[in-house]
């Protein structure tokens, strides 16, 4: 057993710390909002605030997505719009619109520190994330919520009185995924989905973070073919 730190409402605390939960896998995730099959795509706006050592940024985000790939496009704090990223299941492609320079990383890359923290995966994945039975390996009781570690050593928080996801925490040796943290808040219903309406992800190293703040979200609509159209001028860059 691992002995991986996540965060609760009263501080960290560590998995062996905890008392074995009387659920089953099944149980816990009856409890937890799923719309894979029901939620097809999401599109809408917010505001984020970027958070790198020695710098801080405000941006708005708008953003579009079904299960299989997202568009973003960011505006400064004064409207312009700085660029488009565009995620897929493998790689990143960043467009920065004001130095005219596009760059496409894979997922797994460990420079995505800053905006591209928030694509770093699919937009409709972030805000419903969704396990199955299958994954989940042990469940622990922590006071108001169910910590889950799965077969992937990634650990959850869910609430135990309404099955929201919290937090969910990459293990540390997991060198796939492209951050190390995300928190959820603010959770709302919207023609009949319960969503969170805050988010902050945390680079994998823990020193960055990006919170994004959902201001307006609209689900199920038929979305237009999610995109970046380049100039031809414009090379892709590949690390």
């Amino acid at each position: 057993m691992i002995a991986s730190a996540c965060s609760t409402p009263g501080g960290l605390t560590t998995l062996e710390d905890l008392e074995r939960a009387d659920l089953s896998a099944e149980e816990l995730v009856a409890m937890v909002p799923n719309y894979s099959e029901t939620l097809l795509t999401i599109s809408g706006s917010g505001r984020a605030i970027v958070s790198e050592p020695g710098n801080s940024e405000r941006v708005t985000l708008q953003f579009q997505s079904s299960r299989d790939e997202s568009l973003i496009t960011v505006r400064n704090s004064v409207g312009i719009e700085g660029g488009q990223i565009y995620v897929d299941a493998d790689s990143l492609l960043i467009y920065n619109r004001l130095d005219r320079i596009a760059e496409k990383v894979p997922l797994r890359d460990g420079r995505l520190s800053s905006v591209g923290s928030i694509a770093s995966i699919n937009i409709l994945d972030l805000i419903n994330f969704t396990f199955e039975a299958e994954d989940i390996e042990e469940i622990y009781d922590d006071r108001d919520t169910f910590v889950a570690l799965l077969t992937n050593r990634s650990i959850l928080n869910i609430s135990k009185a309404d099955g929201t996801i919290l937090e969910v925490v990459h293990a540390t040796e997991n060198i796939g995924a492209p951050y190390s943290r995300i928190e959820y808040e603010g959770y709302g219903t919207i023609d009949g989905f319960r969503l969170p309406r805050r988010m902050t992800i945390y680079s994998r190293d823990g020193e960055s973070r990006a919170a994004l703040l959902v201001q307006r979200l609209d689900v199920n609509a038929e979305l237009p073919e999610l995109s970046i159209v380049l100039p031809d001028d414009v090379p892709i860059y590949r690390p």
